[in-house]
């Protein structure tokens, strides 16, 4: 019996062992036995892209967005309040862009984006702000959290060439194809230098009230865009480098996915109005003041803020979920 029960204890131990170094190998495959467990904490947040992210500084710190912007109970702008998607993202870390910064503390989030950017403007375009944040003396750093979001410019671009006759619809989707592929190389630069990003994909600018207003002088036009858009973020998904970055490197949010699921069932998620714009006046100029916006609207139930641009409610449930990525994948 002895014998009998030494055998038994020596099974159980090697059994225990072959657990043990079975559990150590799963976390050596997935980055190592703390990248699954310790929250990652950006040091800084770096915002590149187009006016989907852009503050624009006002000289006081209190900038404008390419969204509706809110007004305090004296009615005084503040940007601060109704924040777009990379506000939402720095907000939760307590990081602050020095175009909205009205208490002057300290910037930890670094605004490069800018109006009117597509991916491979010579001057706007994601290679010079790759270069903007370089030239800055801090580069890209491990502990930066990177936000992408570009291309609505293209796509609308793309589209207004087709209508003016000077190029197909055929070469505009290889167009579109080829500039996802190229934000995906940008994408794989970021990330090269082991910074971490958020990537997010542009939404369906088919249904946009630019798109749904073109389409009744100009049939098919929001068709047209629509397909641009599943090109381009098709290109930019696939593209971006699997056999280096998962994980462990990179969140994706299907932007292009929330706004085709709430145009699709509005009153599920709240919304009374999908397809107009709930703006009277251009961004950046349009705040809360009755003025601004159409007459017994409220921000909740309106999808778009301008004719191209989503409503800060868009805004808030894509920088939700920018953090559900950056808080559970294992940076």
């Amino acid at each position: 019996m002895t014998v009998l029960n030494d055998v038994r204890r020596r099974r159980g131990w090697l059994a225990g062992l072959s657990m043990a170094l079975a559990v150590a190998g799963l976390l050596a495959a997935c980055g190592g036995g703390t990248s699954q467990v310790d929250p990652f904490k950006p040091g800084r947040v770096i915002a590149l892209g187009d006016e989907s992210s852009v503050i624009v500084n006002d000289g006081a710190n209190n900038g404008r967005k390419y969204i509706v912007n809110g007004l305090d109970t004296s009615a005084v702008r503040d940007c601060r309040l109704l924040p777009n998607w990379v506000q939402s993202v720095s907000d939760h870390y307590g990081f602050v862009f020095a175009e909205c910064n009205k208490d002057a503390a300290a910037p930890r989030a670094f605004m490069r984006a800018k109006v009117g950017a597509k991916v491979d403007d010579p001057t706007l375009g994601m290679a010079q702000q790759i270069a903007e944040q370089i030239a800055s003396g801090d580069g890209f750093k491990s502990n930066d959290l990177v936000t992408i979001l570009i291309g609505q410019n293209d796509l609308i671009e793309l589209s207004e060439r087709v209508q003016a006759g000077s190029m197909t619809a055929a070469d505009a989707s290889g167009e579109a194809k080829r500039r996802g592929t190229q934000l995906a190389q940008r994408v794989n630069t970021i990330l090269g230098f082991g910074a971490k990003g958020l990537v997010v994909t542009v939404p369906d600018m088919g249904l946009s009230p630019y798109a749904i207003t073109l389409n009744k002088t100009s049939p098919g036009a929001a068709a047209l865009l629509s397909s641009l858009s599943y090109d381009f973020n098709a290109a930019l998904r696939t593209e971006i480098d699997q056999t280096r970055f998962d994980g462990r490197n990179y969140g994706l949010v299907l932007a292009d996915d929330t706004v085709q699921s709430i145009a699709k069932f509005p009153g599920s998620y709240g919304y009374t109005n999908v397809v107009d714009a709930v703006c009277l006046v251009a961004a950046p100029n349009c705040t809360t003041a009755a003025a601004d916006l159409v007459s017994g609207a409220t921000l909740d139930s309106y999808m778009w803020s301008t004719d191209r641009q989503l409503s800060p409610s868009l805004h808030s449930r894509i920088g939700s979920q920018a953090l559900t990525r950056a808080l559970n994948n294992p940076f």
